[in-house]
């Protein structure tokens, strides 16, 4: 009499997304991302800031921290220094997978070789399309050996299972970095700035720039004027002015075209804006740099 005893599995990891290490240099600096399955980022060397939604925590060397699915998240470098990372996006839809939530995570041995192993595997199976997060684009190479997609498959499944096992978790609510914090403000200063060098061209409003990292309009106005001594709307002008001034010397669009180019609808606008700002109209201007 032989007994069949089934393997039932605790996590079922069905698709991979990311798997990545990334160096964050100090001045790094990217816009924040949603997605409908898990990620996980553990921080390899150095100290790094996690947003989680509306928070922002710090996340030390050896630690790891889950982002749930539909949670908007960034990851910016804490006091402007910098540290390298591992990230994983994945699905996995087991409800286990729960226990990760709000937690941050210190990892022992066992799970730096198995998080290690998987990384090292995912480098010899995929093309990176996009090394940078969150632009990650994973393209299965024509020599992948032979189970490499079943070794990162059981290598998570592994690797969760440790981590749900260990009891070094911290509640990521003490890690919780203050809101008013000078890093905090100027962090959420610089996303601003990047994102209207990003897209001084489109037909920028208040309230997109503050969608863009998930905050309101009145906090955006506050924190950029106390953190950059200017207003949003001015820094945006003095953008799109300047990039105005380096057309126009390169004489190849007429101030219509020009004005479209740098996110103005009305020539007049334009036109008087310019003027505030420089002192000249585009035509006196045009016609100083020519002379």
């Amino acid at each position: 009499m032989f007994l069949l005893h089934p393997l039932e599995p605790v996590f079922n990891v069905t698709h991979l997304i990311n798997a990545s290490s990334y160096h964050i240099p100090p001045d790094y600096l990217e816009p924040g991302e949603r997605h409908d399955f898990w990620e996980l980022v553990y921080a390899d060397r150095g100290e790094i800031i996690i947003r989680a939604d509306d928070n922002e925590y710090l996340l030390k060397t050896g630690e790891m921290a889950f982002h749930r699915p539909n949670e908007y998240h960034n990851v910016l470098p804490y006091r402007g220094r910098p540290s390298d990372i591992i990230i994983i996006a994945f699905v996995c839809e087991n409800p286990q997978m729960s226990a990760f939530e709000q937690r941050i995570i210190l990892l022992g041995s066992e799970e730096k070789d198995c998080l290690s192993r998987i990384v090292k595997e995912a480098e010899r199976t995929y093309v990176y399309f996009e090394n940078n997060p969150p632009l990650v684009k994973l393209i299965r190479s024509d020599d992948a050996p032979v189970g490499a997609e079943q070794l990162i498959r059981s290598g998570m499944e592994q690797l969760l299972i440790h981590l749900l096992r260990r009891s070094e978790n911290i509640p990521i609510n003490a890690r919780m970095l203050p809101s008013n914090s000078a890093n905090h403000h100027a962090a959420l200063t610089r996303r601003a700035q990047e994102y209207m060098r990003q897209h001084y061209r489109d037909k920028l409003r208040l309230s997109d720039i503050a969608s863009s990292m998930n905050i309101s309009i009145s906090l955006l106005k506050t924190v950029f004027r106390e953190q950059a001594g200017t207003s949003v709307i001015s820094y945006l002008t003095d953008l799109r002015i300047k990039e105005a001034r380096r057309l126009i010397r390169e004489n190849q669009y007429n101030f219509t075209q020009i004005a479209d180019i740098v996110g103005y609808d009305s020539i007049y606008y334009f036109s008087t804006t310019f003027k505030r700002v420089t002192g000249m109209t585009p035509t006196e201007y045009a016609r100083s740099v020519r002379q």
